[in-house]
């Protein structure tokens, strides 16, 4: 289950994306490419946050990965067009006056949970794994087969996104192209919602980083030594650093890309994430 802090957040204002909406391999998607100049060393999926495709915040990390990998980046709607709308972030993150009379402060939080729920749960339904999860494999597949077998691809997912990108890293059938190459060749994720560990974790095969806080509300502290622990193993066993596991103390779930950047606390974290994620594409788009 998705935890509140996973429709919280804080909208930028700050950025115009630059990139473009396209329909992609059957997906309206917002690509996203290098500078004039820059040659992509690869392409990278960004699968979103439970706010979807539009979400501003989203296309300005995808702007940041095309500039700064650089590479191509590609994030499609692979909820079907049935993202929550941006109002449900203010209703979950609405806070009554303090100086109202006690009864009008419930009264008030109780309307704001009224109109919260029905859209959580029509995301929810909606945006089941049953319906998304074959929408990613089409697309990362497409994309696969049209970049070619030598060609670099890597797996960006954000909260409800995260799992789709560690469950692309499993050697599993569902995860080798018509080329018979993997579908990606490496993934990053942050503070990913649904993933299981051990089981999601012990089956990672392909390179795969991760960004999280010391006890976020879907991968607490408990879950992350656990996920340290199989991925130093794996790391151990192959005699060289293939997995990491990054842990930013007093990080709030959706840092990464709603945090709040008037929080000094925040806006770091979500910077250094954002660092972590273009070295890791970097190194692995071109080893």
């Amino acid at each position: 289950m998705s935890c509140p802090d996973c429709f919280k957040g804080t909208l930028r204002g700050d950025v115009i994306p630059r990139g473009k909406e396209a329909p992609l391999h059957g997906l309206d998607t917002y690509t996203s490419t290098p500078p004039p100049g820059a040659a992509p060393l690869g392409t990278v999926i960004l699968i979103a946050d439970a706010f979807g495709w539009k979400l501003r915040n989203t296309r300005a990390l995808a702007d940041a990965y095309a500039a700064r990998v650089p590479c191509t980046v590609h994030v499609p709607d692979v909820m079907g067009g049935r993202a929550p709308p941006e109002a449900l972030m203010a209703l979950m993150e609405y806070t009554p006056p303090a100086a109202s009379w006690l009864p009008v402060r419930l009264a008030l939080r109780a309307w704001a949970l009224t109109r919260a729920v029905p859209l959580l749960a029509r995301f929810l339904f909606y945006n089941r794994r049953s319906v998304v999860r074959p929408r990613v494999l089409a697309f990362v597949r497409a994309v696969r087969a049209e970049a070619g077998p030598q060609a670099k691809v890597g797996v960006a997912g954000f909260c409800w996104g995260g799992m789709y990108a560690v469950q692309l890293t499993h050697d599993a059938p569902e995860n080798m192209s018509v080329n018979g190459r993997a579908v990606v060749d490496c993934a990053f994720t942050a503070h990913p919602t649904f993933t299981k560990v051990p089981g999601d974790v012990e089956k990672v095969v392909r390179p795969l980083s991760v960004a999280n806080g010391d006890d976020d509300e879907q991968m607490g502290a408990r879950a992350m030594v656990r996920l340290r622990a199989i991925l130093d193993a794996k790391n151990e066993a192959a005699g060289e650093l293939v997995h990491e596991a990054v842990v930013y103390p007093g990080a709030r779930h959706g840092f990464a890309v709603r945090g709040d950047r008037a929080d000094a606390l925040q806006k770091e974290r979500g910077e250094r994430s954002e660092e972590q994620a273009v070295r890791w594409f970097r190194v692995h788009f071109q080893g």
